[in-house]
């Protein structure tokens, strides 16, 4: 559980129950019986489980009437033997058992999600500043690794800075990689005034106080806080809108006022870029239209008074394309002449 704090064994065994399917688990070992194909991974002087938690705390569950209850978990009374020992693997540390578990949970068959990977990932950088190596001994790719463990810094210092409560989010799923793909951009690179070093590695704590307000609008941006909805609804298109906008002063100061992004970012937009998008996908379009016309058109009077619609439009457009293509020339001419 690389991305939790538990006060007592029983508490992360509840939320292992709430967030691993610990009840599947209890039900296979009941009727199947314990099948010690993994050593649990444990520190030696703590005896802290640091790989295999979720199987501990399944076999805790079917060993305790009292863990049953808490969790709400039945034990069948033809349950499958209960196993009087299992192996372990004693570690001294993390460390010496990350390669392992590192691998198993970010590139195996037993997957963390991108939030456990990144703070698993910047625990081990912690101890091991070589990202090349970490992502190597990981099995990832080193650019993965380096923008999770950039996300988790930057999410992390607006935790312990008291700027953002995930718990408070108002989005059922935390999705992690809207903040990390957003890093990634100059937009909000720049808003944050984040600058890594040579390795492309943020440093542990990347936002400098200055700029902890930003920092605190982009975490609540993403994914709200109390009285603060979340302007994205879906990475794609919003989170591509809202890095535009941050490099946009004047749809930026829209935003802060507003919190309205589809307002903010229709000023940020490039509308002559936009409007060339559009032209060439009606050309696309009108081209398989003609083809088909050909083919099936059946006289129906709707499609006829469509494409009446389609002409006086493209004729309107025309129009304004010649008139700036006029405006232009006249400039040009009046340059000339200041010139002569």
């Amino acid at each position: 559980m690389p991305d939790s704090h538990f006060n007592d064994e029983l508490e992360a065994i509840l939320y292992l129950v709430d967030t691993a399917d610990v009840s599947e688990l209890v039900q296979s070992i009941t009727t199947s019986g314990w099948f010690d194909y993994e050593p649990l991974i444990v520190l030696r002087d703590s005896r802290v489980v640091v790989e295999g938690n979720r199987r501990m705390a399944a076999l805790r569950i079917i060993g305790s009437p009292e863990l049953q209850a808490e969790s709400g978990i039945s034990v069948p009374e033809d349950a499958a033997p209960y196993p009087d020992e299992v192996r372990v693997r004693l570690v001294e540390s993390k460390r010496e058992a990350r390669s392992f578990i590192g691998f198993k949970h970010i590139n195996g068959a037993f997957k963390w999600d991108s939030l456990a990977k990144a703070r698993f990932a910047a625990e081990w950088l912690a101890d091991e500043p070589d990202v090349r190596k970490v992502s190597q001994e990981l099995g990832d790719n080193h650019s993965t690794i380096l923008r999770l463990v950039n996300g988790w810094r930057v999410l992390e210092q607006a935790e312990d800075e008291g700027l953002f409560d995930r718990s408070k989010s108002d989005k059922r799923v935390f999705a992690f990689s809207h903040l990390y793909t957003g890093l990634t951009r100059p937009g909000m690179r720049d808003y944050l005034e984040l600058e890594a070093g040579e390795d492309g590695l943020l440093p542990e704590k990347p936002i400098k106080q200055a700029r902890y307000q930003e920092l605190r609008r982009v975490t609540s941006w993403l994914y709200g806080q109390p009285g603060e909805p979340s302007i994205i609804r879906s990475q794609n298109p919003d989170l591509k809108r809202l890095v535009e906008v941050l490099a946009n002063s004047r749809a930026l100061s829209t935003l802060e006022r507003t919190r309205d992004l589809t307002k903010s970012y229709d000023e940020a937009e490039d509308k002559t870029a936009r409007f060339a998008e559009i032209v060439y996908g009606v050309v696309d379009d009108l081209e398989q239209a003609l083809v088909l016309a050909s083919q099936g058109y059946d006289g129906d009077s709707e499609v006829r008074k469509t494409v009446g619609d389609i002409s006086r439009t493209a004729r309107a457009i025309n129009l304004l394309v010649k008139q700036y293509d006029e405006q232009q020339a006249a400039a040009l001419r009046g340059d000339d002449e200041e010139d002569d």
